[in-house]
């Protein structure tokens, strides 16, 4: 009677207990987390520390405008220029100008970071899509060398293929297994990567829920130039500068005369700036229609890359007849499943190749380069 009630008041204890560090480091393990791209996207941008400090960038910006107006306004109630050019009066909203185009660039590159993020996630992401599909391709080829190392070991059990035939098959069969080992490995490698650029802990389980397909992609070119022309960064920060430059020019010629040379300096200095400005557009056109052709290409190659699977199913099948019908060899059959597997991950090469140059596509009209 003792033994049972120690018994039983024991498994109380026990089912009443706090699970310990390691008990609760095992349940952990066994959790998966589904993620879906946007669930990666956004928790990618949550846990960034780069638009934590960018957050903190633009406080500051905000405190400097501030500033700059307080300033404008004491000096203009003392009736007292806030600064002169060669000892002329500056424009007397020159200093929130400065402050108010600091602001305005230092806001959109917080989107360019966002942008960043957001591909960097997308890859990493796509990376491990990959890397599943990569496992995939790899262990379908492994069945189809198991396959034919069936088929030949029974052939050479009744005599009807030599001995060097069963040994090159099983020389395949030995190397199909050593590539699904190390397709495994760049899945865990892969899903490590999509980890850290979440800022995730590397072991957290994932099951992605987002295929592994081709995005799509329709867009008016010319309209997409035009919108370039007004919201990427590097056209913002330009126009910027011209318009200080400009501002500048005007402040001095109100004092200086065309024909001196401070006048003219000034004046060549507006010149110079409307020339890059007119460059950059050009560039930037360049830029797009640049990455719109990549895209078109991209596209052309995915379906190059299926149709290339198709022929190299047919092509194993082929070489499998020949060889079983004593019209063909070993190595052919060998080389006909090398084939397969090569279009099959080839597929899966364009296919990321062709998503990610989207997101760049968008990335250059909406937001362009930060020097």
């Amino acid at each position: 009677m003792k033994k049972t009630v120690l018994s039983t008041l024991l498994v109380f204890i026990i089912t009443i207990s706090p699970l310990s560090p390691y008990q609760k480091n095992l349940l952990a393990e066994d959790v998966i987390t589904t993620l879906s791209l946007e669930e990666a996207i956004n928790k990618g941008i949550e846990n960034s520390t780069q638009l934590t400090i960018s957050e903190l960038e633009i406080e500051v910006k905000k405190v400097e405008l501030s500033e700059a107006r307080h300033q404008e306004k004491k000096y203009q109630k003392a009736g007292v220029s806030i600064g002169t050019v060669d000892g002329f009066a500056l424009d007397a909203n020159m200093l929130s100008k400065k402050a108010e185009y600091a602001l305005e660039e230092e806001k959109l590159k917080q989107e360019y970071l966002k942008e960043n993020i957001k591909l960097n996630v997308m890859s990493a992401y796509y990376g491990a899509l990959q890397a599943e599909e990569y496992l995939h391709v790899t262990n379908s080829t492994l069945d189809n060398l198991q396959r034919n190392h069936d088929i030949i070991k029974k052939k050479f059990n009744l005599g009807m293929v030599s001995k060097s035939d069963l040994y090159m098959s099983e020389i395949a069969l030995n190397e199909g297994e050593i590539n699904v080992e190390k397709a495994k490995e760049n899945v865990k490698k892969a899903f490590r990567a999509l980890n850290m650029t979440l800022n995730s802990p590397l072991d957290t389980k994932l099951k992605l829920t987002s295929d592994f397909a081709q995005n799509d992609f329709q867009t008016n070119l010319n309209e997409d130039v035009e919108v370039a022309y007004t919201k990427r960064f590097d056209i913002i920060q330009l126009n910027n500068n011209y318009q200080l430059v400009k501002l500048d020019f005007e402040t001095n010629a109100i004092v200086y005369t065309p024909n001196t040379f401070i006048y003219k300096y000034k004046e060549r200095n507006v010149a110079k700036m409307e020339n890059l400005l007119h460059n950059a557009k050009l560039n930037i056109e360049f830029d797009i229609k640049g990455k719109y052709d990549e895209i078109e290409s991209a596209k052309k190659q995915i379906a190059l890359a299926k149709a290339n699977v198709k022929k190299a199913k047919e092509g194993l099948r082929l070489r499998e007849l020949s060889y079983h019908a004593g019209t063909g060899t070993i190595l052919e059959v060998k080389e006909a499943i090398t084939q397969l597997h090569n279009a099959q991950l080839a597929v899966s090469n364009a296919i990321t190749s062709y998503n990610l140059k989207i997101l760049e596509y968008h990335k250059a009209v909406n937001l362009g380069t930060i020097s």
